[in-house]
């Protein structure tokens, strides 16, 4: 009477175990990827304090586990399930008169308990922690920017790589010409002002254009992110000539201010508007795609696309069981590589399908629908496999 819940039980331990190790295994992974793009600012942490560099990389869990999750799921069934069936079991219980119902239930129970965590990473967890990575991103490199200037007394930022376009004009128009690399030194360093401060501006092939002197600058970081902004006080700008192959002094100019009209901007982290949606919450997200302000059609777009990736992404567990559990026990193997490499693949093909959809251009319904179309293949080659083994199983036993 109790045999069908003991092998469930059984079965859902195993199960479960099975998925938290492939889940650790795989977030591991793709934690170790996200602090690779993002390796300067974790060394930058680390030099300021450890406690940062540990901070920055829990903000990075929630978002490798929104990816680790399910598809740790995938293998942990493939692998449980893949070895039962290699091994008889599947077949045992079935001569026990065991049906499906019986010990595939663990697999999609699991599956749901698995989908609301997914569904909470998704959607709220992963992108306010990617918020918060950006935020203390942005604190940690206003810290290292004083911390370098106090060591070694100058920074470089490179116009190409470090600042957007609204930091180029600003230093451009102290240069009056296009730049390339800016060399930042300052003699004193001050909570809220910088004294003696040195601004070398390099135009294409790193020559020299202007060297600006500024006797003191007022210091703030201004509120929409990790910006720079100085207002120079007793400034002189020497120019330098760079027609011909030689740079030349004579004919440059020399000219003083007692203060520049426009601030100098620096980013120390380089902006992009377009990632904002992904740093959002479920509700705020939410706010933006019912959003009928004129001129946002295009975020408002985004935010429903980035919604509808995210509910699909959650809910891939769920989904993804209907064709695990028949696969697993068709085409299950001994070795657990075997298995292993299996849910290696059916992950790899899942996320290939719906990043290849949502990456095609000009249709606007498949990227709305892009991610959820694994899931439907999933549903739908999973009931018929299902379908087909019941039928099997039903007509060899009459036999």
């Amino acid at each position: 009477m109790n045999s069908p819940s003991i092998i469930t039980r059984f079965f859902f331990r195993e199960l479960f175990g099975a998925t938290l190790i492939a889940t650790f295994a795989l977030t591991g992974i793709l934690l170790y990827g996200n602090a690779v793009r993002s390796h300067e600012q974790l060394f930058q942490a680390l030099a300021v304090s450890p406690r940062s560099f540990f901070e920055l990389i829990g903000f990075l869990v929630p978002y490798s586990l929104s990816y680790g999750l399910p598809f740790g799921f995938v293998i942990a069934v493939l692998f449980c399930f893949g070895k039962w069936s290699a091994d008889k079991e599947i077949l045992a219980l079935r001569s026990l008169g065991l049906g499906i119902r019986d010990w595939g239930k663990p697999v999609f129970v699991l599956s749901f308990l698995l989908s609301l965590i997914s569904l909470y990473a998704n959607l709220q967890w992963a992108p306010m922690n990617r918020a918060k990575f950006d935020q203390k991103k942005e604190e940690v490199m206003w810290d290292n920017l004083r911390f370098v200037l106090e060591r070694e007394g100058e920074v470089e930022f490179n116009l190409d790589e470090d600042l957007n376009q609204e930091s180029a004009k600003s230093l451009e128009s102290l240069a009056a010409g296009k730049l390339a690399k800016v060399s930042l030194s300052v003699g004193e360093i001050g909570a809220s002002e910088w004294n003696k401060l040195r601004i070398l501006l390099f135009g294409e092939n790193e020559k020299l254009h202007s060297i600006v002197h500024a006797r003191r600058g007022i210091v703030r970081k201004s509120r929409e992110g990790a910006r720079l902004v100085l207002d120079l006080k007793h400034v002189d700008v020497e120019t330098i000539d760079l027609e011909g192959d030689e740079q030349s002094w004579s004919s440059g100019m020399f000219v003083s201010f007692e203060s520049w009209k426009n601030p100098l901007v620096l980013d120390l982290i380089t902006q992009d508007g377009s990632q904002n949606l992904k740093r959002m919450g479920v509700f705020d997200l939410y706010a933006v795609s019912s959003s009928h302000r004129p001129g946002d059609e295009q975020r408002r777009g985004q935010a429903r696309v980035l919604l509808q990736k995210n509910f699909a992404l959650g809910l891939s567990p769920f989904f993804l069981s209907f064709l695990l559990l028949p696969l697993s026990i068709l085409k299950g193997k001994g070795q657990a590589l075997g298995n292993v490499s299996l849910g290696i693949f059916v992950a790899v093909a899942y996320f290939g399908i719906g990043s290849l959809l949502s990456g095609i251009q000009g249709v606007e319904t498949l990227s709305f629908i892009a991610w959820w179309i694994p899931n439907g293949l999933c549903l739908f080659f999973g009931l018929i496999m299902l379908t087909r083994y019941e039928k099997a199983y039903v007509g060899n036993y009459s036999k």
